[in-house]
Formats: structure tokens, C-alpha cells, sequence
């Protein structure tokens, strides 16, 4: 399955003199953004290549980027790049209460590696989950979280072509499935959560680096839209030695 492409190269805008330069980089890399150049979850051209195409200094380029990150544009992320993020819906997927992943008071830096990430026919399960044709494509994706120690997580992600045609394109590694709904401005009105535990088994053990017989936390998450339909899954499988859940309860008045 293929999106439409323009192979045509586009020609760049050319910069003048009469305004600030960095003012008009902005609005460059913001028009950009607004026509779908450069998409959600993808990173921007370096500082470096961007100052090469339009014959201006790193400096100016990173003024201009700084005025898109402070809007909430464009996001850095340390040792990666600058990344598009896109106009945000409103309810921030944070917000519903639920398990959430403790390191308690392991101060290692936290980081993703994106593993696998294709498409594929849905098959009778994921067909009966999301409501659509065994043959129908969903995205696969599986991605190892890091602290500095090793890997703590494996984390599995399915979510339907037809949701997110351009998930092929996000950066899996910088970005929660969370995340990207929002960018891309599809709507969650429920999390569904279950947490089970497992016995580590030979080949986890291999992709996490742990101990035989250490267990597991079996995180599973469904997400669903207005009209109640799941629009993505996801399963984690966390060493049990490395993180501890915690949950948040609220009183319904």
C-alpha cells in the first residue's frame, strides 16, 4: 500500500534581506510544516543543512528554530535531533488515570529503540479487535526501552493503517503511540488497561538482558475513540526488577 509521492523537487524559497532573516527561516519551516512537508513525529533538516540551502549562518537558523520550539512546534530531543509535533487536541492521553510506570530512585537517563516497524494484514484477531478485514493493514511496531543500566521494556504497538496513514514516517523511537495520536489529532476517549504478571521466558529473557525466571509485567493498553471503536493497542512487557507501576484513583463526586 503506497501513499501518492511528488518525486518533483520543490524549489526552495529564497531568502532576502529587507526583513530579519531568522523571522523568515520561521516562517519558512513553519509553512512547511502547515502543508504536510514536514510531518508530525519527523525530525527537520540539521542546523547545519539548512544553513547550507538557504546561504545563512547556524546561528540565525537556531533562532528560528528556538521561536518554533517555544510556540510548541517543533520539539529538540538530545543526541536526535529537532522534531516536528504538530497542533496538539486538547486532552493530553496522560490525563486518564491508570497504570503508570515507576523507576522509583533510579536516576538513569530513559531512552527507545525502535526495532521493527512494517506493515501487515491484521488477521482474525486484529481484525475482531479494531473492527476490520483480516486483510486489511495495521502497523506493527516494537520498540526496547533503555535506561543506562540496560533494557527495562519491550514495548508491542498495532495500530490500523487507516488511522494513522503516516505512522511509517514517525520516529518510533522518540515518540509514544500516546504522543503521536495527539499530533495527529486522533481523538482517545478511553484507555482500557489490564496488568498481569509472567514468567520471563528464554527468548524475553534474550531481548531484555534478564535474569532467568525474573518476572514480568505484562502492561496492556486499548485505545478507543468516540464511537467506542479501538483505534490502537499496545502491549509491554517491563522487568519487574528494573520498574514498579503505580496507579491513581479519583473520587467520582
Amino acid at each position: 500500500m503506497k501513499s501518492p509521492q511528488n518525486d518533483d523537487k520543490k524549489q526552495e524559497p529564497k531568502i532576502n534581506y529587507r526583513t530579519p532573516i531568522y523571522l523568515q527561516l520561521r516562517e519558512i519551516v513553519r509553512t512547511k510544516i502547515e502543508d504536510g512537508e514536514y510531518l508530525p513525529g519527523t525530525a527537520i533538516p540539521s542546523e547545519n543543512d539548512m544553513a547550507a540551502t538557504y546561504g545563512i549562518s547556524r546561528i540565525t537558523v537556531r533562532s528560528a528554530v528556538d521561536a518554533l520550539v517555544n510556540e510548541g512546534l517543533l520539539r529538540r530531543v538530545q543526541g536526535k535531533g529537532v522534531f516536528v509535533v504538530g497542533n496538539k487536541i486538547e486532552q493530553a492521553i496522560e490525563e486518564f488515570s491508570g497504570f503508570v510506570p515507576s523507576l522509583g530512585k533510579s536516576r538513569d537517563q530513559t531512552s527507545a529503540r525502535e526495532q521493527t516497524k512494517l506493515l501487515r494484514p491484521a488477521g482474525d484477531l486484529f481484525a475482531s479487535r479494531f473492527r476490520i478485514d483480516p486483510e486489511d493493514q495495521i502497523y506493527y511496531i516494537r520498540r526496547v526501552v533503555n535506561q543506562e543500566s540496560g533494557p527495562v521494556s519491550l514495548e508491542e504497538i498495532y495500530v490500523p493503517y487507516d488511522v494513522i496513514p503516516q505512522l511509517n514516517v514517525v520516529n518510533s523511537s522518540v515518540f509514544s503511540i500516546s504522543s503521536v495520536f495527539e499530533f495527529y489529532g486522533v481523538n482517545v476517549s478511553m484507555v482500557r488497561q489490564s496488568l498481569e504478571i509472567q514468567k520471563c521466558n528464554s527468548k524475553m529473557a534474550h531481548i531484555l538482558d534478564a535474569p532467568d525466571g525474573v518476572a514480568l509485567m505484562v502492561l496492556e493498553c486499548a485505545y478507543h475513540d468516540d464511537s467506542g471503536s479501538m483505534i490502537g493497542y499496545s502491549r509491554t512487557y517491563t522487568r519487574s526488577d528494573k520498574v514498579s507501576f503505580k496507579v491513581s484513583l479519583h473520587r467520582l463526586d
